[in-house]
């Protein structure tokens, strides 16, 4: 094995495919990336039995990628990351010295790592599910960026630690929930489509950071076990999470008996302006709302209180006071990205719905608590 190739770009590559090793595998094999050189490619392979990125490449005038001598070896992930992310000069070379020694080097010096034979890699199923579907990489950077913050950071429920993606016709239905609070996406299909998976917030956050550019789609096969993401060639299959993903249309109100509107960056800013005053490390805000003014109130025993009018507020039907956690709403203000946010109620202490009325595709539920008085 003997090649040269582009630092930079080998360097990016190692870090994609490096996503899906952990440092902690009893087995010695998965904690490396599994170099393969053939005669006219290179494919980098990491796995943790549960998550394997495969990522090829091709010669060109990018990566200034010239094959000598094929061969194959394992390598630590996270010395090789080092190396060539500190080395000086544009161009590297690799050269396979015996089965288990691997030279990396430049005109200013050489390393020699201790590697593991190829044989010992585990053998990975990479079958491509039957059902496949497009999305562009901007379509699923939103779906990631407007959904994932709501998903569970606990593991007593697996399942609403991910994201639901439920196919019905040419809708794909994206949604995360901890139970407190939704966050849904709709996005347009090209077919028709029927499925109902649910895909671990952490995977689609490493997809999301492997992409680049805006140009080709991301092509997407899924089945009832797994998925797999396709892009700038390169390969990510994760498993599903297990469990059924909750009923999520049951708690979206249809019916509402007022309505807010204002200017997302006021409202944005007044709730971060309180953030600091908490009651029992909750950050609780008050909304009193009537057709004149509309404030907005905290309070703490121990910290102190606030009183902020909205100045752009815009409120229509039954006077409200409804009191929840202040986090949420400003996540759900930043995730909808719009210019002004609608908020519509449906009662005190039931569920309310925010949009961005620019963008009718994406929508936040939050659950609101009792008032702190």
């Amino acid at each position: 094995m003997k090649f040269t190739i582009n630092r930079k770009y080998l360097s990016d590559k190692l870090t994609i495919v490096s996503r899906a090793i952990s440092m902690y595998s009893p087995l010695p094999a998965l904690s490396g990336i599994w170099i393969e050189v053939m005669k006219d490619k290179i494919q980098l392979t990491g796995s943790d039995s549960t998550i394997s990125i495969q990522s090829t490449i091709y010669p060109d005038e990018i990566n200034h990628l010239h094959i000598e001598q094929t061969g194959s070896i394992i390598v630590e992930s996270k010395y090789l990351q080092e190396i060539v992310r500190k080395m000086d000069f544009d161009t590297i070379e690799f050269e396979l010295m015996d089965t288990t020694l691997l030279r990396i080097s430049n005109k200013q010096g050489v390393f020699h790592l201790n590697g593991i034979e190829s044989n010992a890699y585990p053998e990975l199923d990479f079958y491509q599910p039957k059902t496949e579907f497009k999305l562009s990489k901007n379509q699923l950077r939103n779906i990631v960026t407007q959904t994932a913050f709501a998903c569970s950071d606990k593991d007593s429920r697996p399942v609403l630690t991910g994201i639901n993606f439920k196919a019905i016709d040419t809708q794909l239905f994206c949604s995360a929930t901890d139970t407190y609070r939704l966050a849904r996406k709709i996005v347009q299909l090209e077919q028709p489509m029927d499925f109902n998976i649910t895909i671990s917030q952490k995977s689609l956050g490493d997809v999301v950071k492997s992409l680049e550019g805006e140009e080709n789609d991301v092509d997407i096969f899924v089945d009832n076990k797994k998925v797999q993401f396709v892009f700038d060639d390169t390969l990510y299959q994760t498993n599903l999470l297990d469990g059924a993903f909750p009923d999520v249309e049951r708690i979206i109100p249809k019916e509402f008996i007022s309505f807010y509107q204002s200017d997302s960056t006021e409202l944005a800013r007044a709730i971060d302006r309180t953030n600091f005053i908490r009651k029992d490390k909750v950050h609780l805000i008050r909304l009193e709302c009537a057709a004149k003014e509309v404030h907005l109130k905290t309070r703490s025993s121990e910290i102190g209180d606030s009183n902020e009018i909205l100045m752009s507020a815009i409120y229509n039907g039954e006077d409200l006071t409804i009191t929840c956690n202040g986090t949420y709403m400003l996540d759900a203000i930043k995730a909808l990205n719009g210019e002004r946010v609608e908020i519509d109620f449906t009662g005190v202490l039931k569920p309310f719905r925010l949009t961005n009325p620019e963008d009718q595709s994406v929508l936040m539920i939050v659950v609101p608590v009792r008032s702190f008085d």
